[in-house]
């Protein structure tokens, strides 16, 4: 291990709800901490870090410093601080501080450009502050991270970052969606039969289901979704209901998402929508679920797709990248805009158990490369690069 660093980390995402973002320092920070036990990590927030957010660890440093605004906080109140710390690097997510407060060595994670390549998906309001400030931290940063190698070409491309600058370091799966030892050596009907039971209490869900989580927004693609299957569930009289987990986001997708679902001409009652639900159910859901469907248009990574599959759930996915990257060979892909592809594709699954069966395993068996232990090793390569450069 190289020696140690004192590392500043931009940490206010690990106060809000269970997000990507959220997600991405909470498992990056447990790990850096195992991996990394000779360096000073100092992580700062806005609001107060809500208890068990982070393990206790005697090179971990949690400094809560209140602000009226995030920008105020980002641009004024986390760099004052920094300049009693004396970083050897500065870690955030997106938006950089000015360099003039804040001219330590900067690492900034763009989880991808989709705010460049597809305008039309956002609000005018978050496509012009991600247009104005993104592209200046990357050009600003020692090093850009990034969690898949076609975010990375596109960053390169687009911007004419140098490639040696932009580093892929793939998203990795959290244990709880992995078989316990105990586990393994169950059936794998018993161990969705016992995950049934248990969404069956929490949620009223008790027929057999097909899921897709992420947040209700243009790119996810979910209205397809719903006239896709919709259409299946009529044709064949498949006895499945369609449940989308997240909250709602932008675009009026809700309301598009009710007018896909009564164009299949499916009953009222197929389509359940859960809203936010707390981290600790979702890999239940994935476990109980028949299928899990991703059809989104563009991601960074997509994360719920490994997630899946390491619980054993069936994956389809769209053909847009970067799925063929991080699905491989584990997962069916159909055309992300053909609403017969997907619903055909859809039935062709539902009404094969031998084809569900194989994809569970050949999922569980791909799932096991992405973990956050080798992430982090490729981000704290990128500590050391961005300090010797």
């Amino acid at each position: 291990m190289p020696s140690g660093l004192r590392i500043a980390i931009d940490g206010r995402t690990l106060t809000g709800r269970f997000t990507g973002d959220r997600t991405y320092w909470r498992n990056l920070l447990r790990a850096l901490l195992k991996l990394d036990t000779v360096s000073e990590y100092h992580v700062y927030t806005r609001l107060p870090l809500p208890d068990g957010e982070l393990p206790s660890a005697p090179n971990l440093f949690v400094h809560h410093l209140p602000a009226k605004s995030d920008r105020l906080w980002l641009f004024w109140t986390f760099p004052m601080a920094l300049r009693l710390l004396r970083p050897d690097v500065v870690h955030v997510q997106y938006t950089a501080p000015l360099r003039a407060l804040c001219p330590y060595p900067l690492v900034t994670t763009i989880h991808d450009i989709s705010f460049r390549l597809h305008p039309e998906w956002f609000t005018r309001k978050d496509r012009i502050l991600m247009n104005l400030t993104n592209p200046p931290s990357m050009r600003r940063a020692n090093r850009v991270l990034t969690v898949s190698e076609t975010s990375r070409r596109q960053m390169i491309e687009t911007y004419g970052l140098s490639p040696e600058k932009v580093i892929a370091t793939p998203l990795g799966v959290s244990e709880e969606f992995f078989l316990s030892p105990e586990e393994a050596t169950l059936s794998p009907d018993t161990l969705r039969g016992n995950a049934k039971r248990v969404i069956a209490e929490k949620f009223g869900i008790t027929t057999p289901f097909v899921l897709a989580v992420g947040v209700l927004q243009p790119r996810k693609n979910l209205p397809l979704l719903a006239e896709a299957f919709g259409r299946a569930k009529v044709k064949y009289a498949l006895p499945h209901r369609l449940v989308l987990t997240g909250k709602i986001g932008w675009g009026a997708q809700s309301e598009a998402l009710q007018e896909a679902w009564k164009r299949s001409g499916a009953a009222e009652e197929g389509l359940v929508l859960t809203g936010y639900v707390e981290d600790s159910d979702v890999p239940l859901l994935m476990r109980a679920c028949d299928l899990f469907a991703h059809p989104a248009l563009f991601e960074g990574f997509g994360l719920p797709v490994v997630e899946a599959m390491a619980s054993g759930a069936p994956v389809v996915v769209s053909e847009a990248p970067p799925m063929p990257e991080i699905a491989g060979s584990a997962a069916l892909r159909f055309e992300g805009r053909s609403v017969e592809a997907w619903s055909e594709g859809l039935a062709q699954v539902l009404l094969n158990k031998e084809l569900r069966a194989d994809l569970s395993a050949k999922g569980r068996e791909h799932a096991k490369q992405f973990t956050w232990e080798r992430m982090a090793q490729g981000v704290r390569q990128a500590y050391d690069e961005a300090v010797t450069l």
